[in-house]
């Protein structure tokens, strides 16, 4: 909000909230906790970007239908930065909760499991993991948007 005016997250509804004060690493190693952790972060993280405001912000050029991480994307390129592994974790987690926090868990899923090395016994450990991506994730934004660190 300091730096742009506006929010690169949109703040959550209060019926919301919740998903960021219940997240946490799964108690155990149980597939519904599991499922619902992601879906919790992808709520606070992808769901949340400001697409309206990141479109306005954009220099680059956009495909017609692109969507929140693509516009994301975008925004990043329009202020010279570039992080791959950014955007690919973000692209990862949100395959991971369409196809199996979202939706009925198939062939989608099954490479999703693939790609966070998923094992059905190490639930605890792969949203660690995840978690700590995430939290990457936002120190490299306040990094170069808040401190205004510009060494990309």
């Amino acid at each position: 909000m300091k730096k742009f005016s506006w929010y690169l997250f949109t703040p959550l509804e209060k019926e919301d909230i919740h998903h960021v004060q219940t997240l946490h690493i799964p108690l155990n190693e149980n597939q519904k906790a599991f499922d619902e952790q992601v879906l919790s972060l992808t709520k606070i993280i992808i769901d949340s970007l400001n697409e309206k405001k990141l479109k306005t912000e954009i220099t680059v050029e956009l495909k017609e239908r692109a969507k929140g991480i693509d516009k994301f994307q975008a925004f990043l390129y329009s202020n010279k930065l570039s992080f791959p592994d950014m955007i690919q974790f973000l692209r990862d987690l949100q395959t991971l909760r369409s196809s199996g926090s979202a939706h009925r868990k198939g062939s989608k899923y099954i490479k999703a499991k693939e790609k966070f090395k998923i094992s059905g016994d190490n639930y605890q450990t792969v949203f660690s993991e995840i978690l700590e991506e995430a939290i990457t994730m936002f120190n490299t934004l306040e990094k170069y948007f808040i401190n205004e660190d510009s060494s990309v």
